[in-house]
């Protein structure tokens, strides 16, 4: 059994700002040490914060947008508006961004499959 509690307040788990982004907090919700082959984040992007272009070299991600609206590119496509109930499903090696356009933070639920390694995230 891991070591980690397993019931925790989402209020109560660390912090980071993950590399290539800006206005952004994030709290894993399930990390890498659970064993669990996948990894849950919840993340706050603060108005005009951004997930500038990048990529993961070996991991799908999937994103909710929870709360707010942005704007989106994946790989070489059109930039497109996104808004709360939006899914997301990037596969590895796919270029990216993601722009808070409102006038409030978004929030999003983001999974990797498998969890982020040593190459997680790589500008693009």
């Amino acid at each position: 059994m891991p070591q980690t509690p397993l019931v925790v307040r989402l209020d109560d788990l660390e912090t980071y700002s993950p590399p290539l982004h800006s206005g952004t907090v994030n709290r894993r919700l399930v990390e890498a040490s659970l064993g669990a082959g996948f990894e849950v984040v919840h993340g706050t992007i603060a108005p005009g914060g951004a997930g500038h272009r990048h990529q993961h070299q070996s991991e799908w991600q999937v994103i909710l947008l929870l709360e707010g609206e942005g704007r989106l590119q994946l790989g070489d496509g059109e930039p497109e508006t996104i808004a709360a109930g939006t899914v997301v499903r990037i596969p590895p090696r796919t270029p990216h961004l993601f722009e808070v356009t409102g006038s409030t933070a978004a929030k999003v639920l983001v999974i990797y499959a498998p969890p982020l390694g040593a190459d997680g995230f790589v500008a693009a």
